[in-house]
């Protein structure tokens, strides 16, 4: 606590040191301090509550929220209240007051866990990770920021090259959200995809690389979104803010012109201005040193991409799908640089493969009908997005590499909350996983291994019984016996044809989990009893999208254009006689989850739990019922009992020697 000397003295005070009195002895006056820190309301670490109970969590963060004060503490574990509007707590001088401070020196802070890790990776040589969750509108992706921002300040500088890295990792906060970042129901910056980014550091503290894996694009959401939802970001800021000379070389329109953008009939958000975001953009594109020709690649897909959309079907004399508007179709093989005829072709048909004996027999065409051709249209759309997004990552990676050597480095996790929606498909499956393993990771962490280690020790401890997620985990990933994705792919093996066949093989499949008391399946759908709460995920589809396959038609409508960059997009080569099953996409998502678990594993942890007061966004309402089941889910109970029974410092012997044996006599 800072204290500071009263300024000033009383008029007639005695200007010498002891002022005589009538026996001669000095008169000894009280020195009068005063202190600048604010008056603490509740408490500011959770292990001080007076009775544990997921109530008296509950009302310690409601006091504090109340109060002003988002941050709170179960030792070292931040939980993070979204306050919903500005506080005014992350400028240059609430920063600075952080610098070089322990954590108990100054209030809860998001600041204070990016010092503790900065300074952990210098002082130990460690590399360090901030595990940030919590459900959707939570604030993750807000606290992933503020590190960043942290970092950036206190890493050392003046070396260009330090700078230049430096304003690079910053930029691709603006970049990655525009074309990453969409309004849903419940976040208006809400994340559709996972980011670790990875700060690369000398042996002096002082940023000289990074890299960033990216996870799981909702690509879906190009084609569309239910109402009063968006497109990502960048479709709304490029439609609205585009030049003149890109509005007239790639027909840029207004969204209300294009049907991915006009179907949920929401296209401004409070808070968020499109036409200044898109500038931001922009200049972050400069910064991470994408050349001009490579922007205007990018924004010619993204028109592409929009116009794609706006193909409409009618039927012909035998009931196929036939093209409407030719002159839309024209306009996208300009845009394309590829020939009417072969747009016309991959949308309205398809290549058809037959064999016998294991041989590939012929090769025709065959015609699609209105249903089957709007869901190639749109495959193709989303191919586009997804490996352009893909290719910014990878652009961004290119700049960022470090030119000399890395010896430590801190990484940040943003990752989309848990989701349970009225309706729940293969891309909440495969969000809900990944937010399983992270907390997997937590459990294993900061509630078993703890325990376990009092045990090895033999320190005198009751057990905390807590749930422990993975049985769940197991379930959706196992092969044997099959979990959910096993059943998945088994599904797409079998019935690979008919996605209506698939789905109804995987129903078959599912009834082989019937007996795990985390699973039950009903008519069409199937729960899984997640850690934080149980969801019903609907079978129609799923099967398609864990295919995760372009269409040989549109590979080769790729494979025919004359850019460049449409190339580096879709760089694989039609090998029409390879018979291996390409991996799907649970295949994808569980490798990326384990290899990042693998990540976190070798780092030392620390770690955000976000907490979202409300689901109406606003600032003043402490949703009693809502918080306390985040409390109960993310197991703040188990983790302050923890806590407050165990021991706050460990370390092994040979780490505290090398940090302390200068204090040894």
């Amino acid at each position: 606590m800072a204290v500071t000397k009263r300024a000033g003295r009383k008029k007639d005070a005695p200007q010498g040191g002891a002022q005589a009195s009538g026996g001669g002895q000095p008169q000894v006056r009280k020195a009068a301090f005063e202190t600048t820190k604010k008056r603490e309301v509740g408490v500011s670490d959770l292990t001080l509550i007076s009775k544990i109970s997921n109530e008296a969590i509950n009302d310690n963060l409601k006091k504090r929220f109340e109060n002003g004060e988002i941050y709170t503490y179960i030792g070292h574990v931040l939980v993070s209240v979204n306050p919903f509007k500005d506080l005014g707590i992350y400028t240059d001088k609430v920063l600075d007051s952080y610098r070089g401070k322990n954590r108990l020196e100054v209030p809860p802070h998001v600041f204070a866990i990016a010092e503790s890790a900065y300074y952990n990776m210098k002082a130990y040589n460690d590399n360090q990770c901030v595990i940030i969750s919590g459900e959707s509108g939570a604030g993750k992706t807000e606290a992933a920021k503020r590190i960043m921002q942290y970092i950036a300040n206190v890493s050392g500088g003046g070396n260009s090259s330090i700078e230049e890295v430096k304003d690079m990792v910053l930029a691709t906060n603006p970049l990655l959200e525009s074309f990453g970042n969409a309004k849903t129901l419940r976040n208006n910056n809400s994340s559709r995809f996972g980011k670790y980014l990875e700060i690369q550091f000398n042996n002096i503290g002082e940023p000289v690389g990074a890299n960033i894996n990216n996870y799981l694009l909702e690509k879906s959401r190009v084609v569309g979104q239910i109402k009063d939802e968006r497109n990502f970001h960048i479709f709304y800021q490029f439609t609205k803010a585009a030049s003149q000379q890109h509005r007239e070389i790639f027909g840029v329109q207004q969204p209300s012109t294009y049907a991915y953008t006009s179907k949920s009939k929401c296209y401004d958000v409070p808070g968020i201005d499109d036409a200044a975001d898109f500038r931001d953009t922009l200049q972050a594109m400069g910064t991470i040193g994408m050349t001009q020709q490579e922007q205007d690649d990018v924004f010619r897909m993204l028109a592409a991409i929009l116009w794609i959309g706006n193909v409409t079907y009618g039927e012909d004399e035998q009931g196929n799908a036939a093209i409407r508007d030719q002159s839309v179709v024209d306009f996208i093989a300009y845009l394309l640089e590829v020939d009417s005829a072969s747009v016309n072709k991959a949308m309205t048909t398809r290549i058809i493969e037959t064999s016998r004996g294991g041989r590939r027999g012929s090769v025709y065409d065959s015609p699609l009908n209105i249903a089957q051709a709007s869901a190639s249209r749109d495959a193709l759309a989303k191919a586009i997005y997804n490996n352009m997004f893909d290719w910014i990552v990878q652009r961004i990676n290119q700049s960022l590499r470090a030119k000399q050597q890395v010896a430590h480095s801190i990484g940040i996790l943003d990752i989309y909350g848990f989701e349970i929606f009225e309706h729940n498909s293969f891309e909440q499956l495969c969000i809900n996983y990944v937010n399983e393993k992270l907390q997997q990771i937590f459990i294993q962490l900061t509630l078993k291994t703890e325990q376990e280690e009092y045990e090895r020790e033999q320190i005198q401890w009751t057990p905390i019984k807590y749930f422990d997620n993975k049985v769940v985990c197991e379930l959706i990933e196992e092969k044997r016996p099959p979990g959910v994705f096993a059943a998945l792919n088994d599904a797409c093996a079998t019935a690979h044809a008919d996605p209506g066949a698939a789905d109804q093989t995987f129903v078959q499949r599912l009834n082989a989990l019937s007996d795990n008391p985390n699973f039950s399946a009903r008519s069409g759908q199937f729960i899984v009893k997640h850690y934080a709460g149980d969801v019903s995920y609907d079978v129609q589809g799923m099967t398609d999208k864990n295919k995760d396959q372009l269409l040989k038609d549109h590979l080769n409508l790729c494979a025919g254009s004359g850019n460049q960059f449409v190339h580096t997009l879709f760089p694989e080569q039609v090998d029409q006689d390879n018979k291996r099953r390409p991996p799907t996409a649970g295949d994808k998502i569980k490798a990326s989850a384990n290899d990042l678990v693998n990540t976190l594993m070798q780092c030392t942890p620390s770690y955000i739990r976000t907490i979202k007061p409300n689901e109406n966004k606003s600032p003043k309402e402490f949703n009693d019922a809502n918080v306390m089941h985040q409390i109960k889910y993310l197991g703040l109970q188990e983790n302050v009992r923890i806590r407050r029974a165990g021991f706050a410092y460990r370390q092994s012997f040979e780490k505290f020697v090398e940090r302390f044996y200068l204090l040894s006599p």
